[in-house]
């Protein structure tokens, strides 16, 4: 089999790039909403005193769980975040994918889309070259414009995760306040970069607008799952075997 042509190459290189960044992303993104339902989860103001408080039952029954996973949660993504806006040359990062695009954009033609995509339908990757749109230098301008407008929260990140987070510091400078908002922003540019980079080059563009939906709602059926259904089985585990199980004597409680 022949060598790739080496403006073949960059353009598999950069989309192979790109796509692992979205899957990180998903993960991190995931991750992130995962945290804010546990927290929301046992919020008053939001679902009500009464529920919230049973809620709150629920995870401190079962709070070896949800305590280590809901922390394991929120550095996960707080390191994942950082990491994707890192600057290091030996890591994959949104500013490695940037510098690569810009340094091979004379290898990123239609011809090299054709290629990487060789297996499609010619008559339908016929249709997808003439709407072929490429990067060019501006493209990366404006792209870098929308990180630079979060200059102040990425300083912030990389001080939380070099000084709490990757490293516990001994003499750690003040805990830098990053707001809920400002991590949902940062999350919002990241994927409009990398759409831009690979619906412009591949006509691939990722949605993450079910994701929040999806990730609440998934754990909220976990606490719910637990709160109601967790005594009935303790009861038949009681009665199967003849022992006496704590937590069982809630199962009238929770009809």
């Amino acid at each position: 089999m022949p060598d790739e042509q080496p403006k073949t190459k960059e353009f598999k290189t950069l989309m192979g790039y790109a796509k692992s960044m979205h899957r990180r992303y998903f993960h991190a993104l995931s991750a992130f909403y995962a945290y804010e339902a546990l927290r929301e989860a046992v919020a008053a103001n939001l679902l009500g005193k009464s529920e919230a408080e049973a809620n709150a039952k629920t995870i401190g029954d079962f709070k070896n769980f949800f305590l280590p996973a809901q922390e394991a949660l929120r550095v996960y993504f707080f390191l994942e975040l950082a990491k994707m806006f890192d600057s290091s040359k030996e890591a994959l990062h949104i500013n490695k994918i940037l510098n690569f695009t810009e340094s091979n954009l004379k290898s990123l033609t239609v011809e090299a889309f054709k290629e990487y995509n060789q297996n499609q339908d010619r008559t339908f990757l016929e249709e997808l070259a003439k709407e072929y749109k490429g990067m060019a230098y501006a493209d990366l301008v404006e792209i870098r414009e929308m990180l630079d407008k979060h200059k102040t929260t990425l300083e912030k990140l990389d001080t939380y995760r070099n000084k709490w987070l990757a490293h516990d510091d001994i003499n750690k400078p003040e805990l830098p306040a990053i707001s809920g908002e400002e991590i949902k922003d940062l999350f919002d540019v990241l994927a409009k970069m990398l759409n831009s980079i690979t619906g412009q080059l591949n006509s691939e563009s990722w949605m993450y607008s079910h994701i929040e939906d999806e990730v609440k709602h998934h754990t909220k059926l976990v606490i719910d799952h637990l709160r109601r259904f967790e005594p009935y089985r303790l009861k038949e585990i009681e009665e199967k075997y003849q022992v006496k199980l704590k937590n069982s004597r809630e199962v009238n409680n929770s009809k």
